[in-house]
């Protein structure tokens, strides 16, 4: 059996490290229009401790799914991104969750094409919660996809 030579690409795409810039774009411009009201501090995986600068937005788990044709790659990242807050005063806490959950919406919305790689929209959220020791956190998610498609040589 022969082999054909190996073909290195001219240049590598950087989807991922894109996708990561674009959910702190995000995130920049929800916390400018809040003042840090609802969320101070943006981290791109999930810190080691919880009691930091909070409440904070963090990316959860992302995934991808990678399907191939004659011409064309089609990469869809699925992911969420976690909003984590203390459970101190369950209203308030209530009102700054749905305040996320809305404004969240909102900006995906808006910004679909805030890659220029790929189309960024928001698919989902729910509700959840972290424990860390004996301290119980709020933690719904945004559940996003990243589509990205492009031609193959």
């Amino acid at each position: 059996m022969t082999l054909n030579a190996v073909v290195v690409p001219a240049s590598y795409q950087s989807d991922r490290q894109e996708l990561n810039d674009a959910l702190a774009a995000i995130i920049a411009a929800f916390i400018a229009s809040n003042a840090h009201t609802i969320v101070r501090k943006f981290w791109s995986e999930l810190p080691a401790t919880l009691m930091g600068e909070g409440p904070f937005v963090a990316v959860g788990d992302i995934t991808e799914a990678i399907q191939h044709d004659h011409s064309l790659r089609i990469t869809v990242y699925t992911g969420s991104l976690w909003y984590v807050d203390w459970i101190t005063d369950p209203s308030e806490y209530n009102a700054r969750c749905n305040t996320f959950a809305d404004q969240m919406r909102d900006l995906f919305s808006a910004n679909p094409t805030i890659s220029t790689r790929g189309v960024l929209q928001q698919v989902g959220f729910r509700d959840g919660e972290l424990r860390q020791g004996t301290a119980t956190f709020g933690a719904p998610e945004v559940l996003f996809t990243f589509n990205v498609q492009e031609g193959k040589n």
